[in-house]
């Protein structure tokens, strides 16, 4: 500012260069005019004429010197003049450009000597505003800091207040300017008082206000009488009373009171929210393309609501989750035409895009199981009108090949009511046990959403196996029953949740070659003890009964043993031994059971396992008890829980086998 004024005032106070000239030299004529002086004097004597002439010469010689000092004084004038002028606009174009440099998006811009915040006096949510607050600023050098700390304290105010602190204390100490390493700006924060909320109204107006989920949004908020004025949780219950009016159909809500009321001097506040939920509107028609409607309609049975109904955005979110678990559609687009709705009725807009009419699926995996295993998959998802499906896989491992084909034929509903039609042939070569198995049957599944999924079955099978020194085939006709059951708080890692498995089969020597009835349970189960620990629990029971239940083929005898029965020992490697010793020949009856529990180790994504298995297969019970104590690793990926165990198998009267065991996909 100083050399500013010093250069104003220099261009105020000294004429300009023209009239400053102008003035003296008509100053000089009038006053030293050599042609009136030589008027005056020719009327004088010669001499006085001499003396004269000589006197005129003295005095044209001080003029020349004055013009000559006066040149010389204007000219240094001038150039200072000239010298300030540039000097001053270097100095603000210095000042603005660098300014300007630091208001630039941090992307933008390049400081050699950024500042970093560091907040002291406040701690949790608050400090946490205030730091993203400071670190939204404009990238901030050091040695311009100065200039920013208004606006830095601004800042900190701002977000101060979000939390309903309106009389902070704020101290913004600079870097130290000799310490060229210090860019640290330290914010010393007294939050002070905070404001508290003094009345808190809610009043919703039209149909909505009989609505219970209205009040169950004031009721799940913090916000309340006596407590501390949030304007995050204020806005968040906004937005929450809107967003319930708007799923309910109430499209033409609006607010028509939305304020806070602060009163700084009694550190006080009052919420006002008085929401017009208006008219709730109703299911209109349908409106879709050609395509569209050609395309839905193998689902037209899974439209569970009519033109009419109450509008619901949970209704039209169950329709969109039913038309995508066909599988007959790429995409799925189901949403109100807000814009077009009228007699409070509001149309739907349902786009699908069909899938292609072949879909080949490869996949590649590995499990100690069964080591390496290739996937070959082909789908037909939409065969007719009526939403006929069809899909063949064949699994290729080691120690099974195996390949199915089956045809489903939708009934009432094609996700929860449908017939399929079978074939299947699967070769095993593991262990003891050599097999061919041959299956071809009819299964009617009946699967209510939220109960049990039932599925009836009727199988002709021919199985022709050795199992050790045992060689034998057999034809029988099998029906069964099994029901299942899962609830699961989601994903592939969840908190909480169970399944259930119950099924039973049988056969007679009245159609086939065996007479025995199998059955089977399995139930896991999954608790969280804190937010990332788990708890797992896996009980599973088998057993066959009737005449032929020690003799029936391989496939229907138990066996123990790996990655998801008991760890420690290999994959179905212990069962009761065939008599003459010659191998393993298969249990009758099969008990194991898991106990898993998962913690965190300090690495994201990442859990350490503790668990003890047990059981056994055997013919009475009369087996020692097989144990699988060990520890693990999970690590929890977008597509899955990649585990690894290490488990020693403890078999009493044998020496300890210790395995190790890596799966991957869900828990359950």
């Amino acid at each position: 500012m100083s050399l500013f004024s010093t250069y104003w005032q220099l261009c105020t106070s000294a004429p300009s260069p023209s009239s400053l000239s102008v003035e003296s030299a008509t100053s000089t004529i009038t006053k030293n005019s050599p042609s009136s002086f030589a008027t005056t004097t020719t009327t004088t004597t010669t001499a006085s004429s001499s003396s004269s002439s000589s006197s005129s010469s003295s005095t044209f010689a001080a003029v020349a010197a004055s013009a000559v000092s006066t040149t010389v004084l204007l000219k240094l004038r001038r150039l200072l003049r000239a010298l300030l002028w540039v000097a001053f606009c270097l100095f603000s174009w210095q000042v603005l450009t660098g300014c300007a440099s630091d208001d630039l998006p941090a992307a933008e811009v390049r400081v050699s000597d950024p500042v970093s915040f560091r907040v002291e006096g406040i701690s949790g949510e608050l400090r946490t505003n205030v730091e993203a607050h400071l670190n939204s600023l404009a990238v901030i050098s050091k040695k311009r800091v100065m200039f920013f700390v208004r606006e830095i304290t601004e800042s900190s105010t701002q977000a101060l207040r979000a939390y309903g602190y309106y009389h902070p204390k704020i101290d913004v100490q600079l870097p130290d300017k000799d310490n060229e390493r210090d860019r640290t700006v330290v914010v010393k924060v007294n939050a002070g008082k905070p404001l508290f909320i003094r009345n808190y109204t809610l009043q919703i107006l039209g149909e909505g206000s009989e609505y219970k989920v209205f009040d169950d949004a004031l009721k799940q908020s913090p916000l309340g009488a006596y407590t501390i004025l949030n304007h995050g949780l204020y806005e968040d219950l906004k937005q929450k009373i809107h967003e319930q009016a708007l799923s309910l159909g109430f499209f033409d809500g609006k607010f028509i009171s939305s304020r806070i009321l602060v009163y700084q001097d009694q550190n006080m506040a009052d919420i006002e929210l008085i929401y017009d939920s208006g008219p709730r509107y109703r299911f209109g028609q349908f409106l879709m393309d050609d395509d569209t409607k050609k395309l839905i309609i193998p689902s037209k049975n899974l439209q569970k609501f009519k033109q009419g109904d109450y509008f619901s955005t949970q209704v039209v979110n169950a329709y969109v989750q039913a038309l995508n678990q066909t599988g007959y559609y790429n995409a799925v687009d189901v949403r109100p035409a807000v814009d077009q709705r009228k007699d409070q009725e509001v149309p739907l807009e349902v786009h699908l895009e069909r899938r292609p009419n072949n879909n080949v699926r490869l996949g590649v995996g590995y499990t100690t199981d069964e080591g390496p295993r290739f996937l070959v998959e082909w789908n037909k998802p939409l065969l007719n009108d009526r939403g006929d499906s069809f899909t063949s896989m064949a699994t290729i491992t080691p120690i099974t090949q195996d390949a199915q084909a089956v045809y489903k034929i939708p009934l009432k509903d094609p996700n929860l009511d449908y017939l399929t039609l079978n074939a299947m042939q699967n070769h095993v070569d593991l262990n003891d046990t050599e097999s061919v198995l041959s299956q071809i049957g009819v299964h009617y599944i009946a699967n209510e959403t939220g109960s049990w999924r039932r599925d009836y079955s009727i199988m002709a099978e021919y199985e022709d196996y050795n199992q050790a020194s045992e060689t034998g085939y057999a034809s029988n006709l099998l029906p069964g029953l099994r029901l299942t059951r899962r609830e699961s708080s989601g994903g592939f890692d969840p908190a909480r949740g169970y399944s259930l498995m119950l099924e039973a089969l049988g056969t007679s020597k009245l159609w086939g070659d065996n007479t025995f009835v199998q059955v089977r349970a399995l139930y896991r189960g999954i608790i969280s003890i804190t937010e990332n620990s788990r708890f797992l629990f896996r009980l599973e029971q088998g057993a066959n009964f009737g005449p032929d239940a020690e003799g029936v083929p391989p496939s229907h005898r138990f066996f123990a043993g790996g990655d998801n029965s008991i760890r420690g020992f290999g994959y179905r490697d212990k069962a009761p031994a065939q008599a003459d010793g010659s191998g393993l020949k298969g249990g009758r009856y099969l008990t194991t059971g898991t106990a898993e529990v998962q913690f965190p180790i300090g690495i994201a994504n990442s859990r350490l396992a503790v668990f003890l298995d047990g059981g056994m297969a055997t013919d009475d019970y009369q087996d020692d008890i097989l144990w699988g104590p060990g520890i693990g690793y999970r690590f929890i990926s977008p597509y899955g829980i990649v585990r690894v165990d290490i488990a020693a198998g403890l078999e009493p009267g044998q020496d300890n086998n210790y395995q190790l065991h890596f799966a991957f996909g869900p828990e359950f």
